[in-house]
């Protein structure tokens, strides 16, 4: 290995080391923040607005819970299978792309 390539290895073990270091102190930075904003009790307050909201015989014909009600009867997809999805129709158009130009 040429000097240039040693220099430049070593450099990034340097900066992949200071990057561990740092990460867990943005965590905390960002978990902070989130703490400060009421952030993790955001979601908490949605769904406890939304189930006021749904208790409420006033809202019985609301069209956000007849579409929340048909969205509960199917089944949501996973975040695996998005990804599937797009890894798998890259694959095709890869493939499509292949032949044709074959």
């Amino acid at each position: 290995m040429s000097k240039n390539t040693t220099k430049i290895l070593e450099k990034i073990k340097a900066l992949e080391a200071e990057k561990a270091k740092l990460l867990p102190l943005r965590k905390e930075e960002i978990f902070s923040l989130l703490e400060q904003c009421n952030g993790l009790t955001l979601d908490n307050k949605l769904l406890a607005g939304l189930a006021i909201y749904a208790a409420n015989p006033a809202n019985s014909d609301s069209n956000l819970l007849r579409e929340l009600s048909e969205l509960g009867k199917t089944k949501m997809p996973s975040g695996r299978s998005r990804v599937a999805a797009k890894t798998t129709g890259k694959a095709a158009a890869l493939q499509s792309n292949t032949v044709a130009q074959g």
